[in-house]
C-alpha cells in the first residue's frame, strides 16, 4: 500500500521532488516499509510533507474544501506546519479518526501543534482532555516560534543512564522537568533508573515540605518583628541594615544545602502517598536529579517526573 502521503501529495500537485510520484511511491515502498528504515527515508518523509503543506496551504487561501481524511494525515505529520495546519483546518472533533489524529497531535514536539490539538480535545469535552490538562505544561514560544520543535534532553542531562524503554511525553514537560511514561510497575521502575536509592513515600515529602513552608512562614515573621520593633525605637536605619541580614542570612543558607529538597507533584492523581520519590546522582553535569514515580490510569502508564 502506497503511503498516505505520498498518495495525498501525487493526488493534489505535481510532486515537486526530482522522482515523479511512481518513483518515489517505489522508493517508499523499498526503504521504509515493513520496519526497513534506510538512510534516506526520513529525508523523504520530510520532504513529502512539506510538498503536501504547500499544496494545502494554497488550497486553503482559495477556500476549496479539504476532505477531513487528507486533514487527519496532515494533522499526524511530523513538519509542524503541516499538522497545525492539519489541526486547525478539523476545527472539531467528529470521528474516531478526527480523535485518533489529534491524539497523535497532542504528543507533538512542537509547543503550538500540540496547544491546536489539546484545544480540539477540550472543546469536544473528552475525559482524555483532563488527562492531558492536568499534566499540561504551556510553552512561553508563541507565533512561528511556537512551531519549533522542543528538545528532548540528554540521559546524561537528566541522571539517567539510558532512556531507551521510556516514553517522554512532551506536553508534561519543560526546561526544567522532563515527564516519562513506562509500562513498567512504579517498584520495578525505580529500580531500573536509581538502584540502591532510599525512596520516600509521597506522604513524607508532604510531611517535609510542609515543615519547611512553615520554618520559612516562622523565620518572615521573626524579621518582621525585628524591623517593626526597630522601627517603633527610632533606630530606622539599624532597621534597614536587619533587613540587608536576613537576606544575606536567608543566601547563605541556600547556597550551604547539600542538596535540593522534594516538593510533592501535585498532577499524580488519587492517593499522594502512593507517589514514590528519589534522588539521583549526576556524574560531572551538576548536583543530583529529584525523581517521582507514581501510575496515572488516565494515562494507561506509569508515570516518571525527573525534575533538573
Amino acid at each position: 500500500m502506497i503511503h498516505p502521503l505520498i498518495a495525498l501529495t501525487t493526488f493534489l500537485a505535481t510532486t515537486g521532488l526530482d522522482l515523479t510520484p511512481e518513483q518515489v511511491a517505489e522508493r517508499f515502498g523499498t526503504s521504509c516499509v515493513d520496519g526497513r528504515w534506510a538512510a534516506d527515508c526520513p529525508a523523504l518523509a520530510e520532504e513529502l510533507e512539506v510538498e503536501l503543506y504547500g499544496d494545502l496551504h494554497q488550497l486553503a487561501r482559495m477556500n476549496v474544501p479539504l476532505d477531513r481524511e487528507v486533514l487527519q494525515v496532515a494533522a499526524r505529520a511530523n513538519f509542524p506546519p503541516l499538522a497545525d495546519l492539519g489541526l486547525r483546518r478539523l476545527g472539531s472533533i467528529t470521528s474516531n479518526a478526527d480523535r485518533e489524529a489529534v491524539l497523535v497531535a497532542i504528543e507533538h514536539p512542537s509547543p503550538a501543534v500540540r496547544q491546536s490539538a489539546r484545544r480540539l480535545l477540550e472543546s469536544a469535552d473528552s475525559t482524555q482532555a483532563q488527562a492531558y490538562t492536568r499534566w499540561w505544561r504551556g510553552s512561553s514560544r508563541s507565533g512561528w516560534d511556537a512551531l519549533v520543535p522542543d528538545v528532548v534532553p540528554m540521559p546524561a542531562q537528566i541522571g539517567l543512564q539510558d532512556a531507551a524503554d521510556l516514553r517522554y511525553r512532551y506536553f508534561a514537560s519543560d526546561e526544567h522537568r522532563a515527564v516519562f511514561t513506562s509500562q513498567l510497575p512504579p517498584d520495578a521502575l525505580l529500580r531500573s533508573i536509581a538502584p540502591g536509592a532510599k525512596p520516600q513515600s509521597g506522604a513524607q515529602v508532604a510531611a517535609e515540605a510542609e515543615k519547611r513552608r512553615q520554618a520559612a512562614e516562622n523565620k518572615e515573621a521573626a524579621g518582621n518583628l525585628l524591623e517593626e520593633g526597630l522601627a517603633r525605637s527610632g533606630l530606622g536605619s539599624l532597621a534597614g541594615l536587619a533587613k540587608r541580614a536576613t537576606k544575606q542570612s536567608e543566601r547563605a543558607e541556600d547556597t550551604a544545602a547539600a542538596a535540593p529538597a522534594f516538593d510533592p507533584v501535585p498532577e499524580f492523581p488519587g492517593d499522594p502517598a502512593a507517589v514514590q520519590y528519589a534522588k539521583i546522582e549526576r556524574s560531572g553535569v551538576g548536583g543530583p536529579v529529584l525523581v517521582a514515580v507514581g501510575v496515572d490510569g488516565s494515562l494507561g502508564a506509569t508515570v516518571l517526573v525527573v525534575q533538573y
